[in-house]
């Protein structure tokens, strides 16, 4: 008979699904990983490069993101975005006057690179501030990226849902329900 190694629990691993599960008995859906495939998940994690990153929130016009947007300028200034378009209203318009708020990730080193392509797109970004992206409290997405960036992958991605800018004052800036779409109770 062998000793048994002590073991971590099922939900402790990083591969691990969120969600209800393992329930209160132990049971957990058949589909989900077993223990040799959350080891094997751990040691692959383990041996993948995961970059330092840090970001720059700032907010540019429709040209300037047409531009950075490109894979190949992505890829030659070794930088990620996060897009995430501002609705058409007092901060954003149509065509050419478009918004978006961005989200820049990249290494610490490679500032030099990402500010010369921003200000080749006419966007000066040195003065904003350089936030470090915390590799515990990070959201998923976050963490998938710092992995992508250490193995030399970069990307822009582009959030599904139009933003809604709300001025102080006004009453969908008050709601403390947060703020509501005009058209909203259409889709209800």
């Amino acid at each position: 008979m062998s000793a048994r190694v002590a073991r971590k629990k099922l939900h402790e691993y990083d591969g691990w699904p969120q969600g209800i599960y393992p329930m209160s008995d132990g049971w957990v859906p058949p589909a989900y990983p077993g223990e040799e495939d959350l080891v094997a998940y751990d040691e692959k994690m383990a041996g993948k490069r995961k970059a330092i990153l840090v970001k720059k929130h700032l907010c540019v016009k429709q040209p300037e993101y047409e531009e950075l947007s490109q894979h190949d300028v992505l890829n030659k200034a070794e930088f990620s975005m996060y897009c995430m378009p501002i609705m058409e209203g007092a901060f954003s318009g149509l065509g050419n006057d478009r918004a978006w708020y961005l989200i820049v990730y990249y290494e610490i080193v490679k500032r030099s690179k990402v500010e010369k392509a921003f200000r080749a797109a006419g966007c000066v970004i040195a003065d904003y501030e350089q936030v470090p992206v915390d590799p515990d409290e990070a959201p998923e997405w976050e963490k998938t990226m710092m992995y992508d960036h250490g193995s030399s992958k970069y990307k822009a991605i582009v959030s599904e849902h139009e933003y809604f800018v709300c001025e102080r004052g006004t009453a969908e800036f008050d709601d403390p329900w947060g703020p509501k779409h005009p058209d909203g109770p259409m889709w209800e």
